[in-house]
């Protein structure tokens, strides 16, 4: 029999907790940790849509790389989403297990996949914040990509990678990039880093107009592909832990996860 603990411990001892920006609230979040595992859900975010998949899966445990707690709370109500998240899971016995800046910064982790899937290879660290496994771990990878790739043939490797339909970039799409950097989700805070490295293509999300200024003046290009959509594919992380490791278990992705916002274009 497995149960939370088991999967918790473990997801601790491959993505290290002490890893984890200030802050931030990953580990066992809710429920029991002696519940007993025998289908868990795998998501990017955790909102009531998704708990009630959950439910109508018969789901045990929620795996998440999204917390859905950040700060204390002092009540417990229906009228805030969060909190009648929190007691729809309380309600059926559900367990909620978070890897998240942890996950991001581990090597192999979803900054890695991240930058696999969009071809970028040799990769270090931009901003290291421990070791695991004799290896620096941290936020960001900055490597290179085949000589020739352009800026346009790399929003083209993000759309077909991560399946969106678009992104807002800086630079000019016919201009060589052969040092390219990733940070998944919101990882505008790392463009300085990237600009003192002379790196010349930043993808990330979140990016807001200021630092895309600083890019554009500094001569960096940026793309911002989205913070989900650079962050879902950690489902493909979560279903090879679980499938290697805790095979008897059923894998359940979530469909109710989805990217929230949306773009109009001129027709």
């Amino acid at each position: 029999m497995i149960v939370a603990s088991q999967i918790r411990d473990y997801v601790n001892h491959i993505w290290p907790e002490r890893l984890s920006f200030d802050g931030d609230n990953v580990g066992l979040l809710v429920g029991r940790a002696d519940k007993e595992v025998k289908k868990i859900l795998i998501t990017l975010d955790v909102d009531e849509w998704v708990v009630e998949e959950a439910i109508k899966a018969s789901a045990d445990v929620i795996l998440s790389h999204h917390p859905l707690m950040f700060r204390p709370i002092k009540r417990l109500t229906s009228a805030d989403p969060m909190q009648k998240t929190l007691m729809l899971l309380a309600a059926h016995d559900i367990t909620l297990i978070s890897a998240h800046t942890n996950l991001d910064c581990v090597r192999g982790g979803l900054n890695d996949l991240l930058a696999k899937k969009l071809g970028i290879f040799s990769l270090e660290v931009i901003e290291p914040v421990g070791e695991h496994d004799g290896k620096v771990c941290g936020f960001g990878r900055v490597g290179e990509v085949e000589e020739g790739t352009t800026v346009g043939s790399m929003l083209q490797r993000c759309v077909e990678a991560l399946g969106i339909k678009g992104a807002r970039y800086v630079g000019d799409v016919d201009r060589q990039v052969r040092k390219v950097a990733v940070n998944c989700g919101g990882g505008a805070d790392e463009i300085n880093h990237c600009i003192a490295m002379e790196v010349d293509l930043f993808i990330t999300g979140d990016v807001k107009y200021n630092p895309f200024r600083d890019a554009y003046e500094s001569g960096m290009a940026i793309i911002d592909a989205g913070h989900y959509e650079t962050e879902h594919i950690v489902t493909e992380l979560f279903s090879a832990m679980i499938t290697e490791n805790f095979s008897e278990i059923e894998i359940v992705e979530s469909k109710a996860n989805v990217p929230v916002i949306n773009y109009y274009i001129k027709k």
